[in-house]
């Protein structure tokens, strides 16, 4: 199929396939542009410098009972103006601002409050719809009410209070837009930015710094005023002809002659690339969604969708001074490509003193570390389910269930319940007659087991949140569902399928017709933004940076109790009490230590603390060497610690 400029220029003076429309997928469309630009503000390759998004800094950092961190961010969602296409401004929506948002790193055990300030104007200035935000800090284990659930509206001038616990292992998360029925045009309006979340192990194994480096690549395409363009061409898909790489189309970085960490996010809301460099030289995976992989992988391309992340090493060293070596994308089917899509950036070599410091800068790293997920078998699943990804007319739905649906059950209707702690397989067929869909399921990662019946690609031998599940593809996965009890979301992360009506929701360890004290809609609600939280006994007050203390922490306002502590091996083990609390948090949770002496503090699981502050936590056959002490830490602020009995 060949489309001219003119018919692909349509839609309100900026489109793809325009009056055409998509009602069938492509099998390979190619056209010279989509934009309206005159040639003389049209971006050229390789003329500006890899823009480096700023790293957000605290708010302030408090010291709780436990001794541990928690720090205050804040953000505001604003219209701002961006320098992308020659001569000409862009209007966007921005974090801060920014398009991408302000890189967020935390280290793994530090808690987080996100402060996400509505600033935005009521309507979309270009399209017209009611900007109401919901936001998914994506790859984060988070309660459901600070998940980015799509009908957890925040309004204007509302102020929405998001806590992440950080307690995942070392990964690549972002955080985007989520708003019902609006995701695709705002994330494609700016609302996206990288969130990295660092743990010991990684430190130790990959490069750090300047030389771990936050690759968000998008595209899109401009009207003549050099606004962005938006057509989901009848709901299939929007393509733009400009690829954006940290907001500047087709950058160049200067590189040293060693060995560079790439965060590689796709935040496209519908394309999928090919990436490869430019000679078809091989690159080292070394981390996919979820963290690290278990061993390090060589590939010379890898196919990404929309919302993946890989982590890929490059070895500068083998190259000479002066080398210009270029990333590409060799595409994929049913998507739009025009003359310079297959484009993405490029390195330039320079002969500046080296870095050789921080791990691997001159060696590349073999072995890396395994991970809960990449040790499930299928043997320990309970159960398998089969859904199947198809296309009814012009709605998009996983195994026949619109997001319409579950609205009109009162947020009841579940694609699957399993129980907390679960271990199961999901089967995703591709019945939609050709499309691909990159399938984001919420709080679990998973393990690809196979495609067709095929091992997964090399580069897919790691923890996963999403899965590209090809044209007549069907993909088996696993996964265990925990730590949190409640409803949580799963779609196509093609973000106009994801509004159209490509949603449904799961539900873990409840029944939808029980109260639920972690209600994604309910449980914590927008205030005006500037109303002051009271910061709650047992913490120091906020400081601009977090302090050295010196002095002992204040009394914990949370006490925990385990009442029962059980670990009969290759039997069971469970776990039970209660946490009495003087303060105001709500959705509290803990997380169970083995910390039997003479071995490493391993975390077992966590569970939530219900509305009489009790909990409890058991499977089976629980941990293949006895644990004879655990200790128990709350969200709250509270500890235990107890033998454990082994009769």
């Amino acid at each position: 199929m060949s489309v001219s400029r003119r018919q692909a220029l349509q839609i309100g003076g900026v489109g793809v396939i325009g009056a055409m429309g998509l009602a069938v997928p492509l099998s390979s469309v190619d056209a010279k542009s989509a934009s309206l630009l005159d040639p003389k503000n049209m971006p050229r390759l390789y003329q500006r410098t890899l823009p480096i998004p700023p790293v957000l800094a605290p708010k302030s950092t408090t010291i709780g009972a436990d001794g541990k961190k928690t720090h205050l961010y804040q953000i505001e969602q604003t219209a701002a103006m961006a320098n992308i296409v020659v001569g000409l401004s862009t209007p966007i929506l921005g974090y801060n601002g920014l398009f991408p948002g302000p890189t967020i790193k935390v280290n793994q055990g530090e808690r987080i409050t996100l402060e996400m300030d509505n600033v935005l104007p009521l309507f979309h200035p270009q399209w017209g719809y009611r900007l109401d935000t919901s936001t998914h800090l994506h790859g984060s284990a988070s309660l459901p009410q600070f998940d980015g659930y799509a009908n957890d509206l925040t309004g204007r001038g509302l102020c929405k209070d998001y806590e992440y616990p950080n307690f995942q292992p070392a990964r690549t998360l972002w955080y985007h837009d989520h708003a019902v029925h609006n995701t695709a045009q705002s994330v494609y309006s700016g609302l996206a930015g990288q969130y990295h979340l660092h743990d010991e192990v990684e430190r130790n194994l990959l490069p750090q710094g300047k030389f771990d480096v936050p690759l968000t690549i998008s595209d899109a395409m401009f009207a003549k005023n050099g606004s962005l363009g938006y057509n989901d061409n009848t709901h299939s898909g929007l393509w733009g002809d400009v690829i954006l790489v940290n907001g500047a189309p087709w950058p160049v970085m200067k590189v040293q002659r060693r060995i560079y960490r790439f965060r590689i996010l796709n935040a496209s809301i519908s394309r999928s690339y090919r990436f490869q460099l430019g000679a078809g030289d091989p690159v080292t995976m070394v981390g996919t969604d979820g963290g690290l992989m278990p061993a390090a992988q060589q590939v010379t391309s890898w196919r990404q969708a929309g919302a993946e992340r890989y982590e890929i090493l490059i070895d500068f060293s083998k190259y000479p001074v002066g080398k210009r070596v270029e990333l590409r994308n060799l595409s994929n089917k049913n998507n739009v490509d025009y003359d310079y899509t297959g484009r993405i950036m490029a390195f330039d070599v320079t002969g500046d003193p080296v870095d050789t410091s921080g791990p691997a800068a001159r060696v590349m790293p073999t072995l890396l570390t395994g991970s809960s997920t990449m040790s499930l078998t299928p043997s320990q699943s309970v159960k398998t389910r089969h859904m199947r990804l198809k296309r009814d007319l012009d709605t998009w739905t996983i195994d026949g269930m619109t997001w319409d649906e579950v609205v009109r059950s009162g947020y009841k209707k579940v694609l699957a319940d399993p129980d907390l702690n679960d271990i199961e397989i999901w089967e995703f067929e591709n019945s939609s007659g050709g499309w691909f869909h990159p399938l984001h399921i919420h709080l679990v990662d998973f393990q690809i087991l196979s495609r067709n019946g095929r091992a997964p690609f090399p580069y897919e031998r790691g923890p996963k949140d999403v899965v590209y599940v090809g044209e007549g593809e069907t993909v088996r996965l696993l996964m265990q569902f925990g730590p949190h009890r409640g409803r949580y979301m799963i779609h196509c992360h093609n973000l106009p399928h994801e509004d159209h009506d490509m949603m449904g929701q799961f539900s873990v360890g409840y029944d939808t017709n029980d109260p639920d004290p972690n209600d994604p809609i309910e449980a914590v609600k927008p205030h005006p933004i500037g109303q002051v939280t009271p910061v709650e006994p047992g913490s120091t007050e906020p400081t601009e940076t977090a302090p050295v203390t010196t002095t002992p922490p204040a009394p914990q306002v949370d006490v925990v109790t385990i009442t029962t502590a059980r670990h009969r091996l290759n039997k069971d083990i469970a776990f039970a009490g209660t946490s009495q609390y003087t303060g105001t948090a709500t959705g509290a949770s803990v997380v169970i230590w083995d910390v039997t002496p003479g071995r490493t503090a391993t975390r077992l699981g966590a569970t939530i603390i219900n509305s009489l502050g009790g909990w409890s936590w058991t499977t089976k056959p629980g941990p293949s060497r006895q644990v004879t002490t655990v200790r128990i830490d709350s969200s709250r602020g509270g500890t235990a610690t107890a033998n454990v009995r082994t009769d």
